[in-house]
């Protein structure tokens, strides 16, 4: 038998489309509820905001946007907004970059 050794060169991994624009990415599951959810506010960052799995009910002010899998929002800084999951819990994707970019 014939025994090889080669180095192991580590293999890059390109990012993700849309990701390195300065964003910091978090998974995040929202809860169920009847309720409106608590109030989000960053007044420094953009929130980015893509749902994986489930249906998440984003309301920015006084407007309600319904986002399933794939679904996606951008929220500027200083915006107030509520998510809950509807029907059960959602999964998302949520990032948030500095202000402005």
């Amino acid at each position: 038998m014939t025994v090889s050794q080669t180095t192991a060169q580590p293999i890059p991994t390109p990012a993700p489309a849309g990701v390195g624009l300065g964003a910091t990415l978090y998974f995040e599951t929202v809860a169920a509820g009847g309720g409106t959810g608590a109030v989000r506010i960053r007044p420094d960052e953009d929130t980015l905001l893509r749902v994986v799995s489930g249906t998440l009910r984003l309301t920015v002010g006084n407007v309600e946007h319904l986002l399933g899998p794939g679904g996606e929002a951008l929220i500027r800084a200083g915006r107030a907004h509520r998510m809950v999951g509807v029907g059960g819990e959602a999964r998302s994707v949520t990032g948030f970059r500095p202000a402005g970019r």
